[in-house]
């Protein structure tokens, strides 16, 4: 019950890794859009305002400061997607081996219990086919002694007919 409990514990936590790798891949987009605007911006500035030369370079020069504090959050925001996703690998990696080895024990229990209800069967089998041999063979032997008393009758039978057709054998003979 406890390994259930861990194992629920385990995936909500990727649920939550996960919401934040979510969450990241938003930000992540949000700059992506921030920094194309910026760049957007940067050229309709040159563009449109050739004339101040003052004001386009310190624009330019605060531009290019956003631009690296962009290019800056942005390896850095990669570089902790990177650590989530190893990190998120490595759990992945311990929960298949958890959900082995569980499935393993639960795989030889399972075994057992088949073996174990396959003897019962055969056992089963065996005490039914004893019994219908056993029934078998008692009925085989009352058709044998009443086929034994017939044998017997007939025999007697024709004891007695012979006996009546020699004595009548005689019988006509002498007269």
């Amino acid at each position: 019950m406890a390994d259930l409990e861990k194992l629920d514990n385990a995936i909500k936590e990727l649920e939550i890794q996960s919401n934040d790798l979510k969450d990241f891949n938003k930000v992540y987009s949000e700059i992506g859009k921030l920094k194309e605007g910026i760049s957007n911006s940067l050229s309709l500035l040159k563009e449109n305002n050739d004339g101040f030369s003052t004001i386009s370079t310190e624009v330019k020069s605060r531009l290019e400061e956003s631009k690296k504090q962009v290019e800056s959050l942005e390896s850095e925001l990669l570089k902790k997607i990177q650590e989530l996703y190893q990190d998120n690998k490595n759990f992945q990696k311990e929960l298949d081996a958890s959900l082995i080895t569980r499935l393993d024990k639960h795989k030889s229990d399972i075994q057992v219990e088949v073996r174990n209800e396959g003897t019962q069967i055969q056992r089963g089998f065996e005490t039914t086919l004893n019994s219908n041999f056993n029934s078998m063979e008692s009925k085989l032997k009352e058709l044998f002694d009443v086929q034994s008393k017939q044998l017997n009758m007939l025999k007697i039978l024709m004891f007695v007919t012979i006996g009546i057709g020699i004595g009548l054998a005689i019988g006509l003979y002498l007269k």
